[in-house]
């Protein structure tokens, strides 16, 4: 565990300090390339704060705290505004408009980010922010960004998630059905490096059953990948995405590659041929194992009272460690037409910083966390992200690949096959979305 993560932990078990360590009133130091609040005058202009769909995952959902937009209108010398970005369609009417020459955009890749960077909407910030500033970045943000990269260019910036990113995906399991079957613990599975595909699939059949001798079965081992959304969510689990960049920065179409097909056939064969993979209610005891799910979406079992657990994603012969995807790859971005840029990245560092997001993990723990074990597995998976979940919602790319992953696991073609046979399409989709 490094040494920022042993602070948050010891931040949550002395809850007294909490009002200390999470105060606005620390001390700011600009980022390399920003400018300090002192060399920034918006001469009383209004700034707004569009803020996307960031409840869940991020701090506060996404908005400035009260205490610290009275400390920037005072220091920054202008009026703070805080609203809903409204979707990409209204993003973009309101650049258009010229209305958001003084907005600060913060929102998810899936609130719009594709239709509004291809669209020539978004200010490249990497033109004048220098390589220093996205290295100094937390790692959560830095990756994300990073993973948003178009035609060369970073548009995203700043501090968003901060410690870890809420919507990092981790796998869910009912420990007393686990238990009653005779089965190891995941979590300890999980430890000692056992936690894999073969395993899953070994509990996935002892813990499908028809629990009332109906000849029907009413319980299942592992909770269904139902369509292609969920199952985007469960092939980094195998090291597989739908596209990759390689060295040279292009985007390649991977969805063939022997990672994704692998993981597509044991979906295919928990689904289809083994049957052990349903539909049933985790909440009710008719589900073991959920594969993927974040820890806002878990709130429900922690509630309703379920003896739950929580391990990385089970791990594919591909990888070498288990995985713990996101589906959320959010920041701040500014609109192309921006009358003041640096002024604008200015505020918005001082108003989003590092150690935020300590806060927020002290949420997750006091709330959906019960045991050290989830704890430690969660802190486990924050450290060890590097960008993994899939970003093309919303971008097209889904549009070519739908079609085929519901072939897949409907076992109506094999998953070379059906890969395969729309590689041409996708990557020249890639090549014309990246102008590569």
């Amino acid at each position: 565990m490094n040494r920022k993560l042993k602070a948050i932990v010891l931040f949550s078990v002395i809850a007294s300090l909490f009002a200390v360590l999470g105060s606005s009133g620390l001390a700011y130091t600009p980022r390399p390339g920003v400018l300090s609040p002192d060399q920034v005058d918006f001469g009383g202009k209004t700034v707004n704060i569009l803020v996307g769909d960031l409840n869940w995952v991020v701090y506060n959902g996404g908005k400035p705290l009260e205490e610290r937009i009275a400390e920037a209108e005072a220091l920054f010398n202008c009026k703070i505004e805080v609203g809903a970005t409204g979707g990409a369609n209204a993003m973009i009417a309101r650049i258009l408009a010229g209305d958001s020459t003084y907005d600060i955009l913060r929102f998810e890749h899936r609130g719009g980010y594709f239709p509004l960077v291809t669209q020539g909407m978004l200010y490249p910030v990497s033109d004048i922010l220098p390589p220093e500033y996205f290295e100094s970045l937390p790692t959560a943000d830095r990756y994300s960004i990073e993973k948003l990269q178009f035609r060369g260019k970073l548009y995203g910036f700043g501090v968003t998630y901060d410690t870890f990113n809420g919507s990092m995906m981790i796998t869910m399991y009912n420990k007393d059905l686990i238990e009653a079957a005779g089965l190891e613990d995941p979590y300890v599975l999980w430890q000692e490096g056992r936690w894999t595909y073969d395993a899953l699939e070994e509990y996935g059949i002892a813990l499908t059953q028809d629990t009332d001798g109906d000849g029907v079965i009413d319980q299942w081992g592992i909770g269904d990948l139902p369509n292609p959304a969920a199952v985007y969510r469960f092939l980094p689990s195998n090291g597989a995405e739908l596209a990759k960049q390689n060295e040279e920065g292009k985007w390649i179409y991977t969805l063939n590659d022997a990672n994704a097909v692998y993981a597509l056939n044991m979906v295919n064969r928990w689904r289809n041929e083994l049957k052990i993979m349903g539909n049933g209610d985790f909440l009710t005891g008719k589900v073991a194992i959920v594969p993927h799910t974040h820890l806002a979406g878990a709130r429900h079992a922690i509630n309703a009272g379920v003896n739950v657990g929580y391990v990385p994603q089970a791990k594919g012969p591909h990888v070498e460690t288990n995985q713990q995807p996101t589906f959320d790859f959010a920041a701040n971005f500014l609109p192309v037409n921006a009358a003041e840029p640096e002024k604008l990245i200015a505020l918005a560092d001082f108003l989003f910083r590092e150690g935020d997001g300590d806060a927020y993990l002290d949420f997750y723990i006091n709330s959906y966390m019960r045991s050290r074990e989830h704890m430690e597995v969660y802190i486990a998976c924050a450290e060890n992200w590097r960008g993994e979940g899939d970003i093309f919602q919303w971008s097209g790319l889904w549009d070519i690949t739908d079609e085929a992953v519901n072939q897949i696991i409907n076992n109506e073609k094999g998953a070379a096959q059906a890969t395969d046979e729309i590689a041409q399409q996708a990557q020249a989709f890639l090549d014309d979305l990246f102008a590569q």
